[in-house]
């Protein structure tokens, strides 16, 4: 990817690429980054080294061997524990979900009356969970916008 498309697309709102859901992936698909992964390595740094996994996946496969990318995500994990370790940061959801052109589609849809299978059919590639999670998501940045704060 040239500097300039990387620059645009990274700065832009829509996505490099169409991120497979965890549950799209078997068991083979993930041994490269299990491989990887020691007794010892916590379950924090296991479930971010699979969102990297995915991430570069969706991005660079046909670019880089899974073994590759499974190295790449384990050095990004290793990179946020270094630089966050010992601190639990909160990852927001909410208004990033909704930025999100497919997580706006998945709620037109279910505000249409279609179930959470045919959003699923009709979104591409995801699974009927995942449709119920970012309508979580929605509903509970909804019910927060409308309880508004206190002042304590």
């Amino acid at each position: 990817m040239d500097d300039a498309l990387a620059h645009s697309t990274l700065m832009g709102s829509q996505p490099l690429a169409e991120r497979p859901d965890v549950s799209a992936l078997n068991a083979q698909e993930i041994a490269p980054l299990e491989r990887l992964f020691d007794p010892l390595t916590p379950d924090t740094w296991r479930d971010l080294a699979l969102s990297h996994y995915l991430t570069l996946k969706a991005l660079f496969t046909g670019r880089y061997t899974d073994a590759e990318l499974a190295r790449l995500a384990m050095e990004l994990t290793r990179g946020i524990a270094a630089d966050l370790g010992g601190t639990q940061p909160y990852i927001q959801a909410g208004r990033e979900l909704m930025a999100s052109a497919r997580a706006r589609r998945v709620i037109e849809l279910l505000g249409q009356g279609k179930s959470y299978t045919e959003v699923a059919a009709l979104c591409g590639k995801i699974t009927d969970r995942y449709v119920r999670q970012i309508e979580a998501a929605w509903l509970r940045e909804q019910r927060a916008l409308r309880q508004g704060q206190l002042d304590l």
